[in-house]
């Protein structure tokens, strides 16, 4: 399992509808993150890179993504940094492909 979704049951107390509109919002936060995370890579805007790479982490924590997460959190400060940049392109990819296998999993959990 990519997803561990305790959290989300703790803070909702079961909720399955408000449940559910968050892994909708997970959906469509990843379908915008997708989009704009390659593209502030290719155009080197490190600073908005860093920045997505902050708000795309709680997407994942609340997912329980730890592991995304930790990379998403290393991506923050790299990208602020603006060090090792021949290493975002990867943490990207590995981002977004676990992303669509953790959508994949949620969508077939309902």
């Amino acid at each position: 399992m990519i997803t561990d979704l305790n959290y989300l049951k703790t803070m909702s107390g079961g909720d399955s509808r408000f449940i559910n509109e968050m892994i909708g919002l997970f959906r469509e936060q990843m379908e915008e993150y997708k989009q704009q995370m390659p593209e502030l890579l290719r155009k080197k805007a490190y600073d908005n890179l860093s920045k997505m790479a902050h708000k795309a982490k709680s997407s994942v924590a609340v997912m329980g993504m730890r592991e995304v997460a930790d990379t998403l959190k290393e991506l923050e400060i790299l990208a602020q940094e603006e060090k090792e940049t021949e290493r975002y392109e990867s943490m990207i990819d590995f981002f977004l492909e676990q992303s669509q296998l953790a959508i994949e999993e949620l969508v077939n959990m309902k």
